[in-house]
């Protein structure tokens, strides 16, 4: 990890962990009553549901949405479990020594895989719904600020429960600046959503069960960067099945809308000889 990131790690572990300190002691009363356990599926859904409620408060800001990626929601679930052992944003060690750059939150992400320019985390713990840690969050300055920081890019968040442990429940969010454009797409990246848009057919791209101009202005705005489309969505809006979504799609939607062509999806070849015949 180059100085620069180990400045930053350290500036933001300090500031997030006096935070932490406060937070710990005002969101998690003592709690007598028996924690419901979640299965490994729920905790992901829980998981994404945080990142939909980040999302949505970012755009209430006029932020741009953060993009959610597998590689660090693994990382977000480890720190998760480690946080049960060690409340901190420092990770648990055996040698010892006294915390410092070595054992670090960070420290948890490849940056060879990653390669970020900031680095940020936010951890808590006591509740099994994704409403009231998200609560605890908006709740505390500091971890809101990272929350609504507009130089973040990329998340990725974890959960665990152990009925053996202070807080039964703990998550962890971790947030990076990433450069998509001169590093490439990360792998498997996405935007969590509320309501999953599940287009009916080739075509239908907004889920609205019709084929028309507002599936035009969808994969328009899609294709100058302005929305970002589902797996479903993306199927949808590949009208030549290709494997790729083109200014040539949005060629065969507009004609099919205007009636200039009778089915879709078709080939570039059927493209071609419907329009030779029509």
């Amino acid at each position: 990890m180059s100085n620069v990131k180990k400045f930053w790690c350290e500036l933001t572990a300090v500031l997030m962990t006096a935070v932490m300190v406060c937070c710990s002691l005002l969101s998690f009363p003592g709690r007598t009553h028996a924690a419901k356990q979640l299965s490994d599926e729920e905790i992901k859904e829980v998981s994404d549901r945080l990142i939909v409620l980040v999302n949505e408060a970012r755009a209430e800001e006029g932020l741009e949405p953060m993009v959610a990626v597998p590689y660090l929601n693994d990382k977000a679930r480890e720190r998760a479990r480690e946080s049960m052992t060690k409340f901190s944003h420092w990770r648990p060690r055996w040698d010892g020594k006294p915390d410092d750059d070595d054992n670090i939150f960070a420290t948890i992400i490849d940056d060879s895989l990653i390669p970020y320019s900031v680095v940020g985390e936010n951890l808590a713990g006591g509740f099994p719904t994704a409403e009231q840690t998200f609560d605890q969050w908006r709740n505390s300055p500091g971890h809101w600020a990272a929350i609504m920081n507009p130089n973040y890019t990329h998340i990725g968040v974890g959960g665990g429960f152990d009925e053996n442990t202070q807080y039964k429940y703990y998550w962890c969010q971790l947030f990076v600046a990433y450069d998509s454009a001169q590093s490439g797409v990360l792998a498997g990246e996405y935007i969590p959503e509320r309501y999953k848009t599940v287009p009916v057919d080739t075509g239908d791209i907004n889920g609205d069960e019709e084929i028309n101009s507002f599936d035009l202005i969808t994969i328009n705005k899609y294709l100058a960067g302005k929305v970002r489309l589902n797996d479903l969505q993306l199927e949808s809006a590949d009208i030549l099945k290709d494997g790729s979504v083109t200014s040539a799609d949005v060629i065969v939607l507009r004609k099919y809308i205007l009636g200039r062509i009778k089915s879709v999806p078709l080939t570039m070849d059927e493209y071609i000889v419907q329009m030779a015949n029509s």
